[in-house]
């Protein structure tokens, strides 16, 4: 799929100090880290708040979190320390306590402080973060020890992965924005009850919360005050210069002395970035294999690997003849030549689906059992065993062409969307050999997503591209099969599943509900799925294990190929980079020097 290039320059010649003078940064200076980001560029006179769309912060360098997620595919909780030293879960994932780093300072040397992090958490209920994941209550214990608790009644198991990852700020700057009574706007808010005059305490302390939204968003600090590895030192149009902060509580294992922020228009100026060996570090965007092979070329550049928890599907309307035949799905399945699929649509950041289960390969293998793998289909390419399932589904081949049991001639369309080039040359693939099968099938592109996701939600596509497996958390990664878009949707708190023929609740799957397992066990995989919400890792297992055997054996969608997470890095500056750690590779490159990675030849 098309990468997301983030946000667009704006058209500035002008030049703004952030404390030290207007001069050009030298991003050539030893010891000087150089890289893009790829969530948003430079934008000139933008806030220095991690709360705007355009702000000037960069995560894991200036912008601090609690702690960083490791990526684990079976357990959402685990993490590098960030301004959280050490933590706890308790009462079954309802509350986390937090101790903040010892020495952890802000870069004008006042102390990071509970006060912080409570006001941090206020500031994530104006942007409506907070509500999210059922943030209750924050509690100062001491100056470096906070309390956190969900909502009563409240059982949600992201608790603590999403309250770590909120952007933590200073309370002394944003105080002034939130108000006195900021918290007791936030306790009205959350009121359930039956009570009118509480409900219409509610109501109005939610349109509060969303009016300060705004004034916080749009808040600009005079100077960036830091409390991670760097402080921004000056920005122009072209780039951003941070250097190191030595207020940072671990600065001594910070080996980079400050950092360049290149700004970017499009993919062609990053790949011309690479090719120039200018970048010590660079996420990846979409790029011929011609571009990437010259870029490899370059002294120094070398690509790095880690798993990324999504995959490209091709998904079934089976309340749309003939498609509800599981024998039909199976015999695509096995039409579909997924090496020469991915080969041709994806061949830099895409590797080729083994199991169809669900989940990304590398999620399988950490989730299931040898044993249990080995029961799983792998659907191979085998125009024989196709034959053989649609012949015992009633279909007949007639002058090279299959007729389905109702008589009538066989014909498909494989939809795709305009701008997303792995799916449009994947459903030409496609197309192609189901044609040369029998099927005479052709590719259609939507001008837009959005025009996508509304057509396949009134059931006017038989056959399209899907983003499944969207984890590395279980609950999402299955709710991509089994949730709103097979009808099933939580109301008043209650798991409601809407029919196919519903047509205003967005179910186009239409996926059985039920599903027999190999072993003859049979399941509900929409309750299942929606039970992953509640549970913990552990609690998880033995249904993620029942869900990938049924996403396998029922096959609503035949995952084509994995996404990967592809970098690039240039060892001709720094080394010591952590290309064999793929849960720190899955953050950005401010984390990696905090674990004491990334040192200058």
């Amino acid at each position: 799929m098309k990468k997301a290039i983030g946000m667009v320059l704006v058209a500035s010649i002008g030049v703004m100090a952030a404390g030290c003078g207007t001069s050009p940064t030298q991003s050539t200076a030893s010891g000087t880290f150089t890289t893009i980001d790829e969530s948003h560029g430079i934008t000139v006179g933008a806030p220095l708040n991690p709360f705007n769309s355009n702000g000037n912060n960069w995560l894991s360098f200036d912008q601090m979190q609690l702690g960083w997620s490791a990526n684990s595919a079976t357990n959402p909780n685990v993490f590098y320390p960030g301004l959280a030293k050490k933590w706890t879960i308790s009462n079954g994932g309802r509350t986390v306590t937090v101790w903040l780093q010892k020495d952890a300072k802000w870069s004008n040397g006042k102390p990071v402080t509970a006060e912080d992090v409570k006001a941090s958490m206020a500031a994530a209920f104006t942007q409506g973060n907070a509500q999210a994941f059922y943030l209750g209550s924050v509690k100062i214990i001491s100056p470096t020890e906070i309390q956190f608790n969900q909502v009563p009644g409240q059982n949600y198991n992201l608790f603590f992965n999403n309250l770590m990852q909120q952007p933590i700020i200073p309370s002394f700057e944003y105080d002034k924005v939130l108000g006195p009574n900021i918290w007791t706007i936030i306790n009205e808010s959350l009121y359930t009850g039956s009570n009118p005059a509480k409900k219409a305490l509610a109501s109005k302390a939610e349109t509060e919360l969303t009016n300060l939204g705004k004034k916080v968003a749009a808040f600009s600090p005079a100077k960036d005050i830091s409390a991670g590895p760097f402080v921004l030192k000056n920005l122009n149009p072209g780039e951003a210069l941070l250097v190191k902060n030595p207020d940072f509580y671990d600065a001594q294992n910070i080996h980079v002395k400050q950092v360049v922020f290149r700004n970017y228009t499009g993919n062609q100026q990053i790949w011309n970035y690479l090719i120039a060996g200018q970048l010590d570090m660079a996420p990846f965007t979409a790029m011929p294999t011609n571009i990437l092979n010259q870029i490899l070329k370059t002294k120094g550049n070398q690509k790095v690997v880690a798993p990324a928890y999504v995959a490209a599907a091709l998904a079934f309307n089976q309340g749309i003849y003939p498609y509800g035949i599981p024998n039909v799905r199976y015999a695509l399945a096995h039409i579909i030549n997924r090496q020469a699929v991915q080969k041709v649509a994806e061949p830099v950041v895409g590797t080729v689906s083994k199991y169809s289960d669900g989940m990304v390969d590398a999620a399988t293998e950490k989730w299931l059992t040898p044993a249990q793998i080995k029961q799983l289909n792998p659907y191979n390419y085998n125009l024989t065993e196709a034959t053989h399932e649609l012949e015992k589904a009633g279909f007949k081949k007639v002058n090279g062409q299959w007729m389905m049991p109702n008589g009538k001639p066989w014909t498909a369309t494989i939809y795709t969307v305009n701008g997303f080039s792995d799916w449009i040359e994947a459903a030409k693939v496609i197309s192609s050999e189901m044609t040369a099968f029998g099927i005479p099938t052709q590719p259609a592109i939507v001008s837009s997503y959005s025009e996508y996701l509304k057509n396949i939600a009134l059931d006017k596509y038989a056959i399209g591209f899907w983003l499944n497996a969207l984890g590395p958390e279980a609950y999402p990664t299955f709710q991509r099969i089994w949730g709103s878009d097979d009808g099933y949707n939580v109301v008043g708190g209650q798991l409601v599943h809407y029919p196919y023929s519903n047509k205003t609740e967005g179910n186009w799957l239409d996926a059985p509900r039920t599903v027999k397992l190999p072993n003859g066990q049979v399941i509900d995989p929409g309750r299942l799925t929606y039970a992953l919400n509640n549970l913990t890792p552990s609690e998880q297992r033995p249904i993620v294990q029942k869900l990938a055997l049924a996403a396998n054996v029922s096959l609503p969608m035949i995952t084509l190929w994995n996404y990967i997470n592809v970098q690039f890095i240039n060892t001709n500056r720094f080394t010591d980079f952590p290309v064999n750690n793929p849960g720190l590779l899955n953050n950005p490159p401010g984390v990696w020097m905090m674990e004491g990675y990334v040192k200058p030849k």
